[in-house]
């Protein structure tokens, strides 16, 4: 083995997918990592990240010359972070191809600063002791649960959403029966 070959990228691809497109907030996220290895490698995990990062603009005060003025910038803030071991150490063959099922939770969260917007990812790794990480991420969509816009009425138990228009009752799924506002 040459010697800078622990500078290489591990020659391998690695997807994570999930389940469902869109989860509802606080709803377990299921998925699995995907591993097709063109390399034998001894993996010393294999494991998923999760992170949770709000994006917000923040006043800082900057001095130009004998003046103080205050400026917006960008900043994050962590919210959350774990990371879920799929797989201890693990000898890969070349051309082995598995999968790592995982069922990650993400508590409910909502922004902690005005305007800001939180992005939630899952991110896999494959981890070799020397080497660069293999990693794949995706952005996980959240879907928030709206709590009492659905009223039930009646034996019959027919769901009738509240129009956020006009604030009527409708049986529609589609429309408003009020104003016609799309729901």
């Amino acid at each position: 083995m040459r010697f800078f070959k622990r500078l290489d990228p591990i020659n391998a691809d690695l997807s994570v997918m999930l389940d469902k497109s869109t989860f509802l907030d606080g709803e377990p996220i299921n998925g699995k990592l995907v591993l097709d290895s063109d390399e034998a490698v001894d993996a010393d995990e294999i494991r998923v990240e999760i992170r949770v990062i709000e994006t917000f603009q923040a006043p800082r005060l900057e001095r130009m010359g004998g003046q103080v003025r205050q400026v917006m910038e960008t900043q994050t803030k962590k919210l959350h972070s774990e990371d879920v071991k799929l797989s201890g150490p693990l000898e890969i063959s070349k051309g082995y191809k598995g999968e790592f099922p995982f069922t990650v939770s993400i508590p409910p969260m909502a922004p902690t600063m005005p305007g800001g917007i939180i992005n939630r990812k899952v991110k896999g790794v494959l981890a070799v002791k020397g080497r660069p990480d293999k990693t794949d991420e995706v952005g996980v969509n959240i879907s928030p649960v709206a709590l009492g816009s659905v009223v039930v009425q009646g034996p019959a138990q027919i769901p009738k959403v509240r129009c956020k228009y006009c604030n009527k009752l409708t049986q529609s799924d589609t429309k408003c029966q009020n104003c016609g506002a799309p729901l």
